[in-house]
């Protein structure tokens, strides 16, 4: 049920926010624009930086493979398997935090010479990135060129013999670690454009609700103000009419042709005096008292003042309000009018034969009251709900249109919140959000 509220809230500040020439659409475009940019870029860097790793590796590689050819050149050393047993453990001992092992292959990948972990080395695939006992090792093979001698048994004069070197693949963890922080610095990055941009579009949508509600309140003040004059300017003659009216139908007889006249002037004038009190109501709302009471017997209250009309309608008045008592701190009499006015729109709006079901449940952990009330009438017009609760704005026949904007006054008042919609099977819903303990607040006259 929240989310009726919080989904209907945010459409109709991006709504306020449109209407006032704020380019929403094309803000949140820039801003998932950028975001993507930033997360393919990011991509773009990690995918390069790996590459770069494997290249680091490589040049790593030539440069130790190319020393140890150029070591063993000269006389008697190049095509000799056992100098280059010395010179490969010479070198895998200097290097020994960067080189795993380093193996001569012959032309048949026979190791002619090894030093280091090269019980593997002749099984290794060169290029590659392979785990050894739990270590990463970066597999290279240098070419080396065909000595002139071969000793007998380890192959042909015209193969060339390579040295496969097994590098620490962890000599390049720097640039994976940069990669890695790369995308993370970016990716906290979009969270906070996106953070922010969502808390600017959220200030924005509060700032429009404040002047909302600043333009709303000055209207209200208008029309209570003229509200007032008009009811004070009536009453009176109104009652006179009235008075004189019913005079004049007691010293008529009672078969005289004028007394059905005198009944419609007398029906049409309690029908204005009606109208006159909604407008003193309207213009000139009383402060809250604030006490505990029982909910449930309110909306008892409620139902067996509507359950005469109800039965004359013939619209079955259906309540679901528990059995136990459900105390809250709120105003009493506010909610009393609050229910009356939603459900005499409700049985209003319902044809014979129809039915009005009235919901409530209470939520303890959140201090809320959720109240539906459903009918099976036309539903609401196609126009949108929140104009309903306009003042003089209904779609009554014989409605003053002040019925919901009383309501809506005395639920926010009270902290709540109260909202129209079409249910998807014909009808209308009204659904109200009260605080079980209603903030201490005064209700001010728009007089």
């Amino acid at each position: 049920m929240g989310s009726v509220f919080s989904l209907k809230s945010t459409r109709d500040k991006l709504s306020l926010l449109r209407a006032g020439r704020f380019p929403v659409t094309a803000f949140v475009g820039i801003v998932a624009t950028v975001c993507l940019g930033l997360l393919l870029s990011a991509g773009h860097s990690y995918v390069t930086l790996s590459r770069l790793r494997i290249q680091y590796l490589h040049n790593r590689a030539m440069e130790i493979a190319t020393a140890a050819d150029v070591q063993v050149r000269g006389p008697g050393r190049r095509n000799n398997p056992d100098y280059w047993q010395e010179a490969l453990q010479e070198i895998v001992e200097r290097h020994r935090t960067e080189v795993s092992f380093l193996a001569l292959l012959g032309r048949e990948s026979g190791v002619l010479a090894a030093a280091g972990d090269a019980s593997e080395a002749a099984n290794l695939a060169p290029g590659t990135i392979v785990t050894l006992h739990g270590t990463r090792i970066f597999v290279f093979d240098f070419p080396l060129a065909s000595p002139r001698q071969i000793p007998r048994g380890a192959g042909s004069a015209s193969a060339g013999w390579r040295l496969r070197l097994g590098l620490n693949a962890v000599a390049a963890d720097f640039i994976r670690t940069q990669a890695v922080v790369h995308v993370v610095v970016t990716c906290v990055a979009v969270v906070a454009l996106v953070a922010v941009s969502y808390y600017l579009l959220l200030t924005l949508g509060r700032f429009v609700d404040l002047k909302a509600r600043e333009e709303s309140e000055r209207h209200l003040r208008v029309l209570g103000s003229m509200s007032a004059t008009l009811a004070h300017e009536i009453r009176n003659p109104l009652g006179a009419m009235k008075g004189l009216t019913q005079l004049a139908q007691e010293e008529l007889p009672e078969a005289h042709r004028t007394q059905e006249l005198m009944k419609t002037v007398i029906s049409e004038a309690e029908r204005l005096e009606k109208l006159v009190s909604s407008l003193l109501d309207f213009a000139r709302p009383r402060a809250q008292q604030l006490r505990e009471f029982d909910f449930r017997q309110a909306v008892s209250e409620v139902h067996e003042m509507l359950s005469s009309r109800a039965a004359e309608q013939k619209v079955a008045l259906s309540l679901d309000a528990g059995t136990q008592p459900l105390v809250m701190r709120s105003d009493p009499d506010g909610i009393r009018q609050v229910l009356f006015n939603v459900l005499l729109n409700a049985l209003d709006a319902t044809p014979p034969g129809g039915a009005v079901k009235f919901r409530v449940r209470a939520d303890s952990r959140g201090g809320r009251l959720h109240i539906e009330v459903d009918d099976t009438g036309h539903g609401l017009p196609a126009v949108d709900p929140e104009e309903l609760f306009q003042p003089f704005v209904t779609t009554k026949t014989q409605g003053t249109g002040l019925g919901l904007a009383v309501t809506r006054r005395i639920v926010e008042n009270l902290g709540g919140k109260v909202a129209l919609s079409n249910l998807p099977g014909g009808g209308a819903r009204c659904v109200m959000e009260l605080p079980l303990h209603a903030p201490a607040r005064q209700s001010q006259s728009p007089a």
